[in-house]
């Protein structure tokens, strides 16, 4: 009989170790909390927003070749921030840009992708004097061209919307471009604004 007590006794102390060692095998195969899920910081924004920068520029000579120099900056305004949204950042962008042709007329487009319509004012100034083209709301994802008329000479154009402005010197005869670009993702903002 003392026996029998010893065997019931070993099955039980079995099943208490198994038991045991399926719960350790369960919770060290749980991933760590630190591990699952690490925030992003505001360094890969940077990268991107220097990345979207170049290929800007990139695709506004693009364009330039093919002779549709704000289609191409459309298409690709378009498709960055589509693909951005995959990866959960916003993009939001407004961009003008002026191209002089051989005569004196400069052409002057405005793309706004950001999150509203827009007011825009452009003020070209130059030793002969200053033109003012005003833009009234601009409506999101889309484009506005306008004309001005006998530049003969390098200028400045004041570009204003919703209480900011941006000065820009450009060449007559060069396609000129003006971008604000604000990528969000989160909390994490990376706003900024260049001339190319």
């Amino acid at each position: 009989m003392n026996m029998k007590g010893e065997r019931f006794r070993m099955k039980g102390q079995i099943f208490l170790i198994a038991g045991f060692l399926l719960a350790v095998m369960f919770f060290a195969g749980l991933p760590k909390p630190d591990v699952m899920a690490q925030t992003p910081t505001t360094e890969d924004l940077e990268y991107i927003y220097e990345n979207i920068e170049h290929e800007l520029c990139r695709a506004l000579t693009l364009g330039m070749n093919e002779s549709a120099p704000v289609d191409t900056l459309k298409n690709f305004t378009s498709f960055t921030s589509d693909m951005l949204e995959t990866r959960y950042i916003s993009l939001n962008a407004l961009w003008v840009v002026s191209e002089g042709n051989k005569s004196t007329i400069i052409n002057v487009s405005v793309g706004n992708f950001l999150d509203s319509s827009v007011n825009i004012t452009l003020n070209l100034t130059r030793n002969g004097g200053t033109q003012t083209i005003e833009y009234l709301d601009v409506s999101k994802s889309s484009e506005g061209s306008a004309e001005f008329h006998s530049v003969t000479e390098d200028y400045n154009l004041t570009i204003i919307y919703n209480d900011e402005s941006y000065i820009a010197e450009w060449k007559r005869d060069k396609l000129n471009l003006y971008c604000l670009l604000n990528l969000t993702r989160g909390e994490n903002i990376k706003k900024e604004e260049f001339s190319y």
